[in-house]
């Protein structure tokens, strides 16, 4: 019996990251902003108009009034000047969606006539979502009244309807619309220009810290627990450092710190009611559940195997840092090496890749947290595997 146990947990060991470790099927990629396709805006070669040349025109929205920049729908930004005074251009709001005609030349780009208004941008929550994707409702503040809440309907064309299909009421966002009779209009229907979701920017230096602040404040609980000995939740009955323990203890360390990171950034950039919402993605969920059936199946393996033979560990004098890639002779195992060699390699892998997704903190309800690759999924899985075959096969 224990020989068919543990030819069904190396099976599963070798077959789960051969069927889940496919790459998510490819979706369409869902962009953080969506725009229309600005094609009124032509591409200038950047050389000085000649006096009295045909103006350019340009779309955008207003980012800076003094002096004005102003940012395509594609994500351009342009600086523009005027002639005269700046007072013609001084009563433009950031987010305004303007049309201008302007000049290029040596002197920059020359405004030609008036800016033109031609929508908002506004800041605000979702408060729902059409079935079908084609609207939503956003809950923001009046711009002269900022004490009063008002709901705001947004129609969204079909280039907006797979972002808005992954967003969800409660999510942050900045929104540019037009209106159907202008601007100013008391009543029309808002057309969707512009749509994305509020985020703030965290700086490298503050992701690495929350991460090892994170780690740090593990290490203390569990020098806490452990009255001072944090290095026994690794610790073999045999007074030896387990290998299968350390990668288990390693492992669950990162990908818990990097979950307390993101929280608390969550926390820091939108508030309490962002709190949670950060869910774990299938591949990293695989790897986890791989790490911890490895710990359990060589915890049965030594089991039974002192059980059928009690003199076969002996306790050692003192735990050593070389018993995670040694036998119980001492000998340097090509099965422990390889599995811890392949548990740090996806550690430092997987924290480089929870400081980068903390680049840029969203407001919404429900985040993922960044997943594995699926060769490092494989490596990961095959490396247990081998550990537990040769744990079986040999003494140690």
């Amino acid at each position: 019996m224990p020989g068919k146990k543990l030819s069904y947990t190396l099976a599963f060991l070798l077959l789960v990251p051969r069927a889940f470790a496919q790459e998510p099927p490819q979706t369409p990629p869902q962009p953080a902003v969506a725009s229309e396709n600005a094609k009124e805006q032509p591409q200038d070669d950047k050389t000085p108009s000649p006096p009295g040349a045909n103006p350019l025109n340009f779309e955008g929205i207003v980012i800076q009034a003094m002096p004005l920049e102003v940012k395509s729908m594609s994500g351009e930004i342009r600086q523009f000047f005027t002639e005269e005074k700046e007072a013609s251009i001084a009563e433009l709001k950031t987010g305004d969606l303007v049309k201008l005609t302007y000049e290029h030349t040596s002197k920059g780009n020359i405004l030609k006539g008036e800016v033109k208004v031609v929508g908002r941008t506004i800041v605000g929550t979702i408060k729902e979502i059409a079935i079908d994707m084609s609207w939503l409702v956003v809950r923001t503040r009046q711009l002269d009244k900022p004490e009063n809440e008002i709901n705001i309907p947004l129609q969204a064309d079909k280039q907006f309807q797979p972002l808005v299909s992954a967003m969800r009421p409660g999510d942050g966002i900045n929104a540019t619309f037009v209106r159907d009779g202008g601007v100013d209009a008391m009543d029309g229907i808002n057309h969707v220009k512009s749509l994305e979701w509020q985020s703030k920017p965290v700086g490298r230096s503050a992701r690495w810290f929350s991460l090892i602040g994170a780690l740090v404040s593990l290490w203390v609980i569990a020098f806490i627990f452990t009255k001072g000995h944090p290095a026994a939740l690794f610790l073999g009955t045999d007074n030896r450092y387990s290998s299968s323990k350390f990668q288990t203890v390693l492992w669950f360390t990162l990908v818990i710190s990097a979950y307390i990171a993101i929280v608390s950034h969550r926390i820091a950039a939108a508030g309490w009611t962002y709190v949670g919402g950060v869910d774990i993605p299938p591949n990293l969920l695989i790897l986890s559940g791989i790490s911890v059936l490895t710990f359990a199946a060589a915890k049965a393996i030594t089991t039974g195997k002192v059980e059928g033979k009690p003199d076969m560990k002996t306790s050692a004098s003192a735990p050593r840092a070389t018993d995670l890639i040694t036998d119980d002779n001492n000998k340097t195992d090509l099965g422990d090496f390889q599995m811890v060699a392949i548990t740090i390699l996806a550690v430092i892998i997987y924290a480089i890749s929870a400081v980068e997704f903390m680049e840029h903190i969203e407001f919404r309800r429900v985040v993922t947290m960044p997943d594995v690759d699926a060769t490092m999924l494989s490596i990961f899985g095959l490396g247990q595997a081998a550990y537990l075959g040769k744990k079986a096969a040999g003494e140690g």
